[in-house]
């Protein structure tokens, strides 16, 4: 199913620059070199042996896979849907929702129209909660307009961000006042109360652990023991550290793109620092419910790994059943 049309415009031409990468951050899948070296050696082989129609035939699939993987998969974000039940969400909680927009990296290409689409679809599902989970933006003149788009959003519950490693690269206290501006308050290990039907949720968001300042504790430090607690922190490997803590029912992460390629078999290509256990969907550690998102943008090439807004939908279970 195709996107509704994006009627909000950009509010300029973006600045693109291209992501800076530390190769030795990130890791290739085994399977994906085995790849590599196996289709490079039948390429081989089919020129040692002048086999031209073989030759042609794998040329225009490859570039058939590039134009799509560059140009359309990219540009075509789509909304998912999650249910998380578990007991420790009290029954007035049902029903509450979640938006996760994850890994925007506005300044990157299709990051405007992607963004642009989100704010429709944001203005038309109405959640109660949106929740920004990190790397916003990816070079230093996409700070305005970000304001610009964030201020369109709206939720009952609240809008909150938390930082990833390329916020911090283009300068966090810039990224901390473009979110100000439009009234989203930057949670860097720290936590706040949040209501709907007169129940409290405890809502913590932990700084980037990429630049080492990662706090859990100080984070629910104030939560009461028998609070739900749902964590946001950009990289999902944090999850690790949060199973120690009871209360955090629900963690909400990004920063690995899916992997960017996804082929059934293959896995994701490409795993970032802090990223290689978890790299996309929604699944069960210890006992907290992870949803790592693949992100709405990122490096301008996916395949079989279309971007996503999530929207989640708590619900309380009770006794094996749903309240």
């Amino acid at each position: 199913m195709q996107p509704p049309a994006r009627r909000i415009k950009s509010p300029e031409q973006p600045v693109i620059v291209p992501a800076i990468a530390i190769p030795s951050d990130v890791h290739f899948s085994v399977a994906w070199r085995l790849l590599v070296l196996v289709g490079g050696a039948i390429a081989g082989l089919l020129l040692w042996k002048r086999q031209w129609p073989s030759i042609a035939t794998l040329g225009f699939t490859a570039g058939v896979l590039w134009r799509y993987g560059r140009h359309h998969e990219p540009a075509h974000p789509r909304l998912v849907h999650r249910t998380i039940a578990d007991p420790r969400f009290p029954a007035a909680l049902d029903g509450f929702t979640i938006a996760q927009i994850s890994d925007i990296h506005l300044g990157q290409p299709h990051s405007d129209s992607n963004l642009a689409w989100t704010i429709e679809t944001m203005q038309r599902i109405k959640p109660d909660l949106i929740c920004l989970t990190g790397d916003l933006v990816n070079n230093r003149p996409a700070l305005t307009r970000l304001s610009r788009y964030l201020r369109q959003l709206h939720a009952p519950s609240g809008i909150v961000a938390i930082a990833g490693n390329h916020d911090y690269a283009e300068g966090i206290d810039d990224v901390r006042a473009a979110l100000s501006f439009a009234g989203v308050p930057l949670l860097q290990n720290q936590g706040m109360m949040i209501q709907h039907n007169h129940c409290n949720v405890w809502l913590a968001g932990v700084d980037d652990v990429w630049h080492g300042r990662m706090d859990i504790d100080q984070a629910v430090r104030d939560a009461p023991a028998v609070m739900p607690v749902m964590l946001l922190a950009h990289a999902p490997d944090a999850v690790r550290e949060a199973t120690r803590y009871p209360n955090i029912v629900l963690q909400l992460s990004g920063h690995v793109h899916g992997g960017h390629v996804r082929i059934p078999g293959l896995g994701p290509l490409a795993k970032p620092r802090f990223g290689r256990h978890y790299t996309h969907g929604t699944l069960r550690v210890g006992t907290i419910h992870l949803h790592v998102s693949v992100g709405l943008g990122g490096r301008a090439f996916r395949l079989g790994n279309t971007p996503e807004v999530t929207l989640i939908r708590c619900m309380h279970l009770k006794e094996g059943h749903l309240s």
